[in-house]
């Protein structure tokens, strides 16, 4: 089921609610109402956690919302009335003012976000009515440029849907007629916004699988298995409706897994970090976190598999993502989130040469990757791959060995104690990537 915001102001609610009653939309409403435009900051943040769409049933609302969030990846619409309503109303507006040229009627809803509700395909210029070309949109500029083209002689008279501003257009008595959408237009705009948004998903849907495995040991006891497997269930089910999210949930062996669709828009990272950093403050033990993402529920899940190896291999409660063969992002909790590219041959050959373990090479890669000029250390390195820093120890020398890393130089007149961390009251050694061994190594020419 697709949730869906209603931002109205105060004034534009009743004929809404009314609409909103009507079951046939085979959708959840969230109405909100704003009073000064700032509140819809507030309202797009309660937006992003449980909303598919946005839709504005003012004008003012609509455009603020694109000028303040320019990256805004929530799709939104203006649902009051559609083309073919504007249309109407300027037809009706002529019928009952036939002596009123409609090219001196300024019309302050009619702007460039919103394509002058295509007007000029309909009408050829000379017949348009004057529309709203200022780019900020709000009482206070269209006071003004309505006062503008008043003093200049170019209106008569003004169609305005700026209800709660038509008192400033009395004190400067200049003749207004407001425009106010009937319940029908509304309910026709909100069904043609929804249809054009399910249209939409039809083909931008994707599939997110998550495997989480709880890696019970011999010590852990069969009634303490219980719990956690309780904790995690009714943790899963808490989340599910504090989020507004819809997934199922499986339960299996020592593992849970949640299936969900997910729009090919929708910003993914931030929400399964999110619910990763929810799994890791509520879940007091230890668990590993898989997420594969695909078009079909096979792949998602034998994405899925694969990156919960690899949080197995790490062996913290954190969480690996992958969504294309053989490439593996994380961890998720981290930052800097490495790239494990298993179809790299060149590194796999050079893994299984050398007797370093696959995955510490290619996320050495993807470091350098990052950042070639990235110091290193032995520490840094386990703190890295999740390895003891004496296996990152022994890497490093390898790759000193075979001059894929060369030894941090001190600069002249810079202390051991100022230059490096003092490890066992000696100075910790570091070093840094040889970039064109490192690249002719491991990339492909």
């Amino acid at each position: 089921m697709i949730h869906v915001a209603i931002v109205s102001p105060e004034k534009s609610l009743e004929p809404i609610e009314k609409v909103l009653q009507d079951p046939s939309f085979d959708c959840q409403f969230f109405p909100y109402i704003y009073k000064d435009l700032k509140d819809i900051d507030s309202i797009y943040e309660d937006c992003k956690k449980k909303c598919d769409v946005i839709f504005f049933s003012g004008e003012l609302g609509y455009h603020y919302i694109h000028q303040r969030f320019p990256d805004n990846r929530i799709p939104c619409a203006f649902t009051a009335y559609e083309t073919i309503d504007v249309l109407s109303i300027l037809l009706q507006f002529q019928i009952e003012h036939r002596d009123q040229p409609l090219n001196r009627v300024f019309c302050d809803f009619l702007t460039e976000t919103n394509h002058f509700m295509d007007i000029p395909k309909y009408l050829p210029e000379k017949f348009c009515p004057i529309f709203y070309k200022d780019h900020h949109y709000d009482y206070k500029h269209i006071t003004e440029y309505a006062k503008n083209l008043w003093s200049k002689g170019k209106i008569d008279l003004i169609l305005s849907r700026s209800i709660n501003n038509l008192g400033q257009l009395d004190q400067l008595q200049i003749p207004y007629i407001a425009v106010f959408p009937n319940e029908e237009m509304i309910r026709s705009s909100i069904q043609h916004a929804l249809d054009e948004l399910r249209l939409g998903s039809i083909a931008e849907q994707n599939l997110l699988s998550i495997f989480l495995r709880l890696p019970f040991t011999e010590e852990v006891e069969k009634e303490e298995q219980e719990y956690r497997e309780a904790t995690v269930y009714k943790f899963l089910t808490e989340y599910r409706k504090e989020s507004h999210l819809h997934f199922d949930i499986e339960k299996g062996f020592n593992q849970f897994s949640i299936l969900l669709s997910i729009s090919m828009e929708k910003d993914l990272m931030p929400m399964l970090q999110e619910f990763l950093s929810a799994c890791r403050k509520n879940l007091n033990f230890p668990f590993r976190m898989g997420i594969g993402l695909s078009h079909s529920k096979e792949r998602s899940r034998y994405y899925a598999e694969h990156a919960l190896l690899e949080s197995n291999r790490y062996g913290r409660n954190d969480a690996f993502f992958m969504e294309e063969e053989g490439k593996l992002l994380g961890p998720l909790s981290q930052k800097l989130k490495l790239l494990a590219d298993y179809s790299n041959p060149k590194a796999i050959q050079f893994a299984k040469e050398q007797g370093i373990h696959e995955s510490n090479i290619l996320k050495l890669i993807s470091l350098f990757e990052n950042d070639p000029l990235q110091a290193l250390s032995a520490q840094y390195i386990a703190e890295l791959l999740a390895i003891t820093p004496r296996s990152a120890s022994r890497i490093l020398a390898k790759l000193l060995q075979l001059k894929l890393i060369r030894q941090g130089q001190l600069e002249e007149g810079e202390s051991l104690k100022e230059k490096k961390k003092m490890r066992h009251g000696r100075p910790a050694l570091h070093f840094h990537f040889e970039e064109e061994a490192f690249r002719k190594t491991f990339f492909m020419e």
